[in-house]
């Protein structure tokens, strides 16, 4: 038997399924954590999409307990974190290696049952093994971890230039680690949290500063020599797009990482972007870089267990969701079958 919280377009409700044996290529996992991610937010207040009813959450990792006929590497008792992004193979973007574009993209804890459950059916394809040394809770990281490297990969961080993200929450500070892995020569952080901006300092930040510092523009080009090289925004409303934009230097590069609501904009004059060379870029969920996710914790180049992560059962869901929504912790994880 098991339990899960399943979304019915409007709310959460406990549910109770029995268990079949995986088919082919499914693996039954026994979920042991699941982060609550500010898509899952965003979804229960009607502002993403997802495919109800479902049970939510993308972030997830496990015990594997069967598996299917036809499944070759993954055997009962591995520990399993899971990509949830399921690409079909066939289209013209998965052909051209863009699986994130995928004209077929399926996502575990969106459009089929994710790991806000006890168990969960998965591809073998999207089961990545760990290290036993790492917890559940921080082998749940390694979805937004992946993401936040593609966002790094495409940043295209060059020696000897300055850096700046924008945001300090989770998603900003996995950037911030990895951002210090680069030949950057100087790195600084706007968060509004003091007690975040502190946090980042200890990461490896050579300053922080409050997005509403009159002086913000003057402080940042004064240590940058004119502004940022690069600027990845992390936080995903309008405003912290338009600061981002505002500390970029000519020549320079500026990643929309963050979510924002799909209705929302601001003006842009092509002239400057012309003049100015300045490229903005996406970055759109994980393409390959799950797996170099796991190996960058296991060769502790990034290292989890300093983040602070807030921990809920399963039954106490709602209070998780609201820890998360007014961010009382950097992470919310739910712990499940310990």
């Amino acid at each position: 038997m098991m339990n899960a919280m399943q979304f019915d377009g409007k709310s959460l409700n406990p549910i109770e399924r029995d268990l079949r044996d995986p088919e082919g290529h499914e693996v039954l996992l026994r979920v042991q954590a699941c982060g609550i991610c500010g898509t899952d937010i965003k979804i229960l207040k009607g502002e993403s999409e997802a495919s109800p009813p479902v049970i939510l959450g993308h972030e997830f990792c496990g015990i594997v307990e069967k598996t299917g006929t036809q499944v070759t590497f993954v055997q009962a008792g591995d520990s399993i974190s899971v990509d949830p992004n399921i690409a079909c193979g066939q289209c013209r973007f998965c052909r051209k290696g863009k699986v994130h574009l995928c004209e077929n993209l399926t996502a575990i804890g969106v459009n089929i049952d994710g790991g806000f459950a006890t168990h969960c059916y998965v591809p073998e394809s999207q089961c990545y093994s760990i290290p036993p040394s790492l917890s559940p809770e921080q082998a749940a990281l390694m979805e937004p971890l992946s993401c936040a490297l593609y966002g790094f990969q495409k940043a295209e961080i060059h020696s000897g230039d300055a850096v700046v993200i924008v945001g300090g929450g989770m998603i900003g500070l996995l950037m911030l680690k990895l951002v210090r892995l680069s030949p950057a020569r100087v790195v600084l952080l706007v968060e509004p949290d003091i007690s975040r901006r502190n946090f980042g300092m200890t990461q490896g930040a050579d300053a922080a500063f409050d997005p509403h510092d009159p002086r913000l523009q003057e402080k940042i080009r004064t240590l940058t020599r004119g502004g940022a090289d690069c600027v990845i925004e992390c936080v995903g409303n309008i405003q912290a797009v338009k600061t981002a934009y505002s500390l970029l230097n000519r020549g320079s590069h500026l990643i929309l990482f963050g979510v924002t609501h799909p209705g929302h904009s601001f003006a842009l004059y092509p002239y400057e972007l012309f003049k100015n060379d300045i490229r903005i870029s996406g970055s759109f969920l994980n393409p390959g870089t799950f797996q170099a996710a796991i190996d960058l914790v296991q060769s502790k180049k990034i290292t989890l267990d300093d983040i602070a992560i807030h921990t809920f059962p399963l039954g106490e869901i709602e209070h998780a969701i609201e820890n998360q929504t007014e961010q009382k912790s950097l992470k919310t994880v739910l712990t499940l079958n310990p």
